[in-house]
């Protein structure tokens, strides 16, 4: 028992522990068929905030909310996408306007969460020069994760990429900068996501 207790605790202790964590977290995303997203930059005299649902092989909704304040003046803006079997949906004023595309799957569905996350895109770098830390454990959204550190090599010694929150399924949780001001929770992943066109009368 007590030998069992140490080997394990030499696991967790080893730097490979992290590695291993974000290789199986790499593979599980490949493997994702659906999720949502949701993330909120905050900024000084900004903030966005985004929700991303995927359902593959052709199904994707994005729903965007960005507020600013610069040289003393307010800014609003605010739009739908939504994309189904190579047609696509934006959404202008109370109207949608429509249009055709050529590729029949999004970049989501072909290589996966990372196409479009601007804070795992640097993983691979991650996994090959990088340097991961053990964190706490914690809840997100009702669900158990780990929080590993990623770190990149950087002139002064090691630059801090992102912090990832990966649940028991291997999957992330939560996305963030270590000064948490861009923040990605995941959700909902591998399940039943709707996504349907808008209304025939919207549409022009």
């Amino acid at each position: 028992m007590i030998f069992g207790l140490v080997a394990l605790l030499i696991y967790w202790a080893l730097p490979d522990a992290g590695l291993s964590a974000l290789k199986k977290m790499n593979m599980a995303l490949q493997n994702a068929r659906s999720w949502r997203v949701q993330t909120v930059v905050t900024e000084p005299t900004k903030s966005v905030e985004s929700l991303t649902e995927v359902y593959c092989p052709s199904r994707v909704r994005t729903v965007n909310k960005a507020v600013s304040d610069e040289g003393g003046r307010h800014y609003e803006d605010n739009s739908e996408d939504i994309w189904i079997d190579g047609t696509s949906y934006a959404k202008k004023g109370y109207q949608w306007v429509v249009s055709q595309v050529e590729r029949s799957r999004t970049a989501s569905c072909a290589m996966g969460p990372r196409a479009t996350d601007a804070l795992l895109q640097p993983l691979d770098l991650i996994l090959t020069t990088g340097k991961i830390r053990k964190g706490e454990k914690r809840i997100v959204n009702g669900e158990r994760c780990r929080d590993w550190v990623a770190s990149v090599p950087a002139p002064a010694g090691w630059r801090e990429e992102f912090v990832v929150c990966i649940g028991d399924d291997e999957l992330p949780r939560e996305v963030f900068t270590p000064d948490r001001r861009l923040v990605e929770t995941y959700t909902d992943w591998n399940t039943a996501i709707r996504i349907e066109p808008p209304p025939a009368e919207d549409v022009r």
